[in-house]
């Protein structure tokens, strides 16, 4: 099963998909269609090992969720949301 995050204006989400017989662009419009309310933009396939930064949604390393992405940390000066 492939994850997926997707990208609104507003909202970062997550989708999962069990075939690999659609492109990115396809799923895209499948997830348009399927939640016409939320806008979605655009889409990422999630890398094996690695999960959505808590605050901005960029792609992090490792599955811990609660670790921010690198220029999250760069950002804040700190390596966790719960430290926000």
């Amino acid at each position: 099963m492939a994850k997926y995050i997707v990208y609104s204006e507003t909202q970062v989400g997550n989708f999962s998909y069990a075939k690999n017989d659609m492109t990115e662009a396809e799923l895209l419009k499948m997830i348009q269609r399927l939640e016409p309310t939320h806008n979605w933009q655009s889409i990422k396939k999630l890398p094996r090992g690695k999960h959505p930064c808590p605050y901005c949604g960029n792609i992090a390393e490792g599955t811990f969720k609660d670790l921010l992405c690198q220029e999250c940390r760069e950002t804040f000066g700190h390596s966790l949301i719960t430290e926000l």
